[in-house]
């Protein structure tokens, strides 16, 4: 699974990340300063899946009804990178299986409570089991 690190997220968590998974950041490939749905497309065009920590992102693909790329939210974890990197290492290996068992998704990951999966287009959000 390769992975894109948006720009609300510190570059340091790609950095702790990257040994076990293809991750880059939007700094890497110059998208820091780039809209949403251009996030989108590069993901898409690169087969990348978008990691954020942009609770909004929900509402543009709903209205949108995008059916890719996959998104991880990160929500409730900054400034804890150290915690929100080690939380992000632990389910990937889950967020791929259900990618590859499911088709896109947006799944949202916060402390203390089980990966949410909402299959794109949105519609109802179940737990992921562990």
């Amino acid at each position: 699974m390769r992975l894109l690190l948006d720009q609300n997220l510190p570059y340091s968590i790609t950095k702790a990340i990257a040994d076990n998974w293809d991750a880059i950041h939007t700094e890497d490939v110059d998208l820091q300063q780039v809209s949403d749905p251009e996030i989108f497309h590069y993901c898409i065009e690169n087969d990348r899946v978008l990691v954020t920590a942009d609770k909004k992102l929900t509402k543009f693909l709903a209205s949108s009804r995008a059916s890719a790329p996959s998104v991880v939210i990160l929500r409730g974890f900054l400034p804890q990178k150290d915690v929100l990197s080690g939380a992000l290492v632990r389910h990937l290996p889950q967020i791929q299986d259900a990618i590859g068992s499911v088709g896109d998704a947006i799944f949202s990951i916060a402390p203390d409570r089980p990966v949410r999966v909402q299959r794109l287009p949105l519609g109802i959000a179940t737990p992921v089991a562990e």
